[in-house]
């Protein structure tokens, strides 16, 4: 048979599939895995073909068919060749075959049941008495930022509001022209000029550019990028130098942040057709050593960011060998940080060869743990091979190791990771990190950090199940998620630090700081004006009820979850603090809606205790609204345009 024939055929099958009525899409998707399963033991070099072929014809989004199931190249972050490999692993009539269909196929809403685990054998017993350091009373800095997602393509007066995921660059088009009377300059006040500048940083200090005339292009736009940037977009180059600018004047001049995080968030959300190696590799060097030219004498580090690979969202486990398509990517990392002063030799030894994480003690004796949250990311294709396996990437043990090491050793340890498990995250490793958060909480995990959403949060583990387990006698940890320097989804750039006691390195207070990107389409060239937004103790707490010489604990951020439940105000705080101040900023439309939302948020450190928190009487099951793979919603800022 030729590989016409055979491909027609196998299309064909696809087809006879989902045209059986009798059972349900799960049914189905696992059917479709099964037959490819075949195909990838017999014909992997058809497979990418076939799957993209069927894609097209069954009507889905031509650029996502060959963005899932294209064949892997250096020009575009297709994933059909580890697609491929993970169908040729896995079980698609068992639970890997459940899982796979119902994080990947939108029709599929039957999640299984997360088995039981028992970790106890892999530590010795919890002690009895294992309580946090007590507080020394004095403090020092740290900074806190993430999800930069920088833009190297940003583009001055390219379309804001685009048809693209992301706009802003050469590539972007509304789909809707713009009618021939419309004119942009008539929504803002005319007696107000709009900033349209080639402005630029040289050598850390900003030079104002020259006025840009906004009906230049040929091509008019419904929302003309400014130079600082939009809310449909990342960040451009000349906001990433703003902020870090901001940031170095604050450090020298009164803050001395003694090292700081950076949660992921290198690549931007751009459309995985316009995502390359290159664009990768120089996205990460760009940002990086930027970091290190405004902020040379102060170590950072870093975790890998879902996106900040090629392709992007993908982990392949070391045993197998597709992993060496990827070694780059750590490779090129491994070298960057170490050149840059922020790791060790042996730190670097650990991102270049175990890929999952490494691990490194500050010069207090405070002990990072970085984890590359690919692990449990639901894009990673690589996770849905032998799902019920305990540690096929090895994470785990890695991560147990050091803890156990850390409590030898009284030592405290904070860990950092881009993707909090309360988002995008799979089951199974979610409910294994929880275990371990679980076994060495309070003595030895004094503070967990996120990035990845965009939003300011926290997110609270309890011991049990369910909403009625959320008592402050089952509170064990919590994680803190940053916000973004990239305004992308509507928010407006911020970054924070922490103030951090000196003994028990807990959290004794937290501050933002943003900018209101707003405000710089009207502002005659200059440059961002960054505002206070809050600290933790005086937003949540403006009564000062909390003792002053007790951290941000658990229990503090308990109370806090409550007063969001059962206090309107405070809710609607919570949400101004997401979005800083944007305006695009969530409205209460109901109060219980929004209660419930926030609350089910800031409690649930897992997307399985989350859809637990949301069931209500009147639902026997509730399903995680989930979007397609790279699309965010875009922003309607003026309602009498039409957009698309």
């Amino acid at each position: 048979m030729s590989d016409e024939e055979l491909i027609k055929r196998a299309v064909n099958e696809f087809h006879s599939v989902d045209a059986v009525n009798d059972i349900d899409e799960c049914a189905r998707c696992k059917t479709r895995l099964q037959i490819g399963k075949f195909l990838a033991l017999t014909r992997p070099d058809l497979v990418p073909q076939i799957f993209s072929i069927w894609c097209l014809e069954s009507g889905f989004d031509e650029t996502e068919c060959h963005m899932n199931y294209g064949f892997h190249t250096e020009e575009y972050s297709s994933t059909g060749t580890d697609f491929t490999k993970v169908l040729s692993l896995m079980n698609p009539e068992g639970i890997d075959g459940d899982y796979f269909c119902y994080f990947h196929d939108s029709q599929c809403h039957v999640l299984p049941e997360s088995p039981t685990l028992d970790l106890e054998k892999l530590w010795p017993p919890k002690p009895k008495l294992y309580e946090a350091p007590e507080n020394s009373g004095n403090t020092f800095n740290v900074l806190h930022i993430s999800d930069v997602n920088i833009q190297l393509d940003y583009k001055l007066l390219s379309e804001a509001n685009c048809s693209q995921t992301v706009c802003c660059s050469p590539m972007s088009r509304n789909l809707v022209p713009t009618p021939p009377e419309y004119d942009y300059s008539l929504i803002h006040d005319p007696a107000v000029g709009l900033s349209f500048y080639s402005s630029s940083y040289s050598k850390g200090h900003f030079e104002k550019g020259q006025y840009i005339d906004q009906y230049s292009p040929k091509e008019p736009a419904w929302l003309p990028a400014h130079e600082f940037g939009s809310y449909n977009c990342e960040t451009p180059p000349l906001l990433f130098n703003n902020s870090l600018g901001v940031i170095r004047d604050f450090h020298q001049n009164h803050l001395n942040f003694e090292f700081a995080l950076f949660t992921g968030g290198v690549v931007g959300h751009s459309d995985r057709i316009f995502v390359d190696k290159e664009s990768v590799l120089e996205a990460q060097e760009f940002v990086y050593r930027n970091i290190q030219s405004y902020l040379p004498q102060v170590p950072v580090f870093p975790a890998i960011g879902v996106r900040d690979g090629f392709p992007m969202n993908q982990l392949p486990q070391n045993e197998l060998t597709e992993s060496y398509l990827y070694q780059c990517n750590f490779d090129f990392l491994a070298d960057l940080w170490q050149e840059l002063g922020w790791l060790d030799l042996e730190s670097a030894k650990e991102v270049r060869y175990n890929h999952f994480g490494y691990s490194l003690v500050t010069d207090r004796g405070l002990k990072i743990i970085s984890l590359n949250s690919n692990v449990w990311n639901q894009k990673n294709l690589y996770s849905f091979w032998d799902v019920l396996a305990f540690d096929k990437s090895g994470i785990w043990e890695f991560l147990i190791n050091e803890l156990l090491d850390s409590e030898l050793n009284e030592q405290r340890v904070w860990i950092i990771a881009h993707l909090p498990t309360s988002q995008q995250s799979l089951p199974i490793p979610s409910k294994i990190f929880t275990e371990i958060v679980h076994r060495f909480s309070p003595k030895v995990i004094a503070a967990i950090f996120f990035g990845h959403s965009q939003k300011e949060s926290f997110e609270l583990l309890y011991a049990g199940d369910g909403c009625d387990e959320k008592k402050l006698e089952n509170a064990i940890n919590f994680a803190i998620t940053a916000p973004s320097i990239s305004p992308f989804s509507g928010v407006n750039p911020a970054w924070k630090y922490y103030s951090v006691d000196e003994n028990s390195f807990n959290i004794v207070n937290s501050f933002t700081y943003f900018t209101k990107l707003n405000e710089t389409f009207v502002n005659g060239g200059a440059e961002p004006v960054w505002e206070f937004g809050f600290s933790a103790r005086d937003a949540y707490d403006p009564e000062q009820q909390w003792p002053m010489e007790r951290s941000l604990d658990t229990e503090w951020w308990h109370h806090v979850s409550e007063k969001i439940r059962d206090m309107p105000e405070i809710d609607q705080l919570y949400n101004k603090f997401e979005f800083r101040s944007s305006p695009f900023a969530t409205p209460n439309t109901s109060e219980d809606c929004e209660e419930s939302t926030n609350y089910c948020k800031v409690t649930s450190f897992t997307l399985e205790d989350r859809k637990q928190c949301m069931l209500t009487e009147d639902q026997d099951n509730y399903i995680c609204p989930r979007k397609s793979i790279d699309f965010r919603p875009h922003i309607r800022p003026y309602d009498p345009i039409e957009y698309i």
